[in-house]
C-alpha cells in the first residue's frame, strides 16, 4: 500500500503507512495535514486530495507538514499546482509548520512556509 487519505472534520486520526493526508474544516479554511514521505509514489494521491479539497470544501487551504519527512520534486510540484488551482477559486494555499530544509525547497517557487500552523490560519493575529 502506497498511502491512503483520511478525511475527518474532527482531530485526525493516526494512520500508518508512508504517507498519510487528512483534512478538517478551520474557521474560514481547510486545513490538510500530511504526514509520511511524498514522493513520485505518492503524489499522485496527494494531488487528488488537494484538487478535491481546493474545488468542493474550500479554496482556502494551509497545508500542514509538520509530519512530513521527505518531499521530493513531485511532491513540490503538487503544492505548486494546488496554489495555482486555489488562485484560480480566488482563494489562497500556505503551507504551515515545515523544517528548514522544506524551507529551501519550497522558496525558489514562491510558496511561503509559515513556522507554525497557527501562523497560516487566517484568523492569526500575533500577541502586542
Amino acid at each position: 500500500m502506497i498511502g491512503r487519505v483520511e478525511r475527518s472534520m474532527t482531530r485526525p486520526v493516526d494512520a500508518s503507512g508512508p504517507f498519510v493526508c487528512t483534512w478538517s474544516a478551520v474557521g474560514g479554511c481547510v486545513v490538510v495535514k500530511v504526514a509520511g514521505t511524498v514522493t513520485e509514489e505518492t503524489a499522485a494521491a496527494f494531488a487528488d486530495e488537494l484538487r478535491r479539497v481546493i474545488t468542493t470544501k474550500a479554496s482556502t487551504v494551509v497545508v500542514d507538514v509538520r509530519r512530513v519527512r521527505e518531499l521530493d520534486p513531485a511532491g513540490v510540484d503538487v503544492l505548486v499546482a494546488a496554489e495555482a488551482l486555489a488562485r484560480e477559486h480566488d482563494g489562497w494555499l500556505r503551507v504551515a509548520g515545515g523544517q528548514p530544509w522544506l524551507h529551501e525547497l519550497l522558496e525558489p517557487h514562491q510558496l511561503r512556509l509559515y513556522p507554525e500552523l497557527v501562523q497560516a490560519l487566517p484568523s492569526y493575529r500575533p500577541a502586542p
